[in-house]
């Protein structure tokens, strides 16, 4: 009779340790894309983009972060929002970046999917100068999605946020017209 049980105890342990082993899995998702950049008159360049999600925010995170910078100010938020890591941006061809991103969220829509992903502003335009805004400004990156997860997807180099009651990020407004993404997909 002990055996019975120590062969359940055993066998539902190990299934437990892999649901909870693969769930963390299911959480890593990357996507491809392609960037597009101008490139001239009448010509449509474009970047190979890949964004790589580890994990999405929780309203926790969000309150930590909100209650640094109430007591901090941006001096103290900055350094805690960059200990979270939710995954990279990654932009070949031109400058070349790895942008590290904080914070991300995935949303059903009426189509699809839309995820949302925040980093601090940067410019990721090759070429063009940097443009000095005031304010506490971040890069966005939406991606809209269908149930297959393909769709397109825009870049916002230097967007407003603002934290909500329900203990998430958004984005405001923004100052820059979006670089758009285009063929969204996933990798598999």
């Amino acid at each position: 009779m002990n055996k019975k049980i120590y062969k359940k105890i055993i066998i539902y342990g190990l299934g437990l340790l892999l649901l909870g082993w693969t769930s963390s899995l299911w959480a890593q998702v990357q996507f491809k894309a392609r960037l597009l950049t101008g490139g001239g008159p009448n010509v449509e360049a474009a970047i190979n983009v890949r964004i790589n999600i580890k994990s999405y925010t929780d309203a926790d995170e969000v309150r930590q972060l909100l209650q640094v910078y109430n007591s901090g100010g941006e001096d103290a938020f900055w350094p805690a929002f960059y200990k979270i890591d939710k995954g990279s941006v990654i932009f070949f061809g031109g400058l070349g970046m790895n942008i590290s991103f904080h914070a991300a969220y995935e949303k059903s829509t009426d189509k699809g999917f839309k995820i949302i992903l925040f980093s601090k502003s940067h410019n990721i335009d090759p070429g063009s100068k940097r443009l000095i805004y005031g304010g506490f400004l971040f890069l966005v990156v939406e991606l809209d999605l269908d149930k297959n997860y393909r769709g397109d997807g825009k870049v916002f180099e230097d967007a407003r946020i603002r934290f909500t009651e329900q203990g998430t990020i958004e984005m405001e407004s923004y100052t820059r017209a979006p670089k758009t993404l285009v063929g969204v997909s996933l990798v598999k």
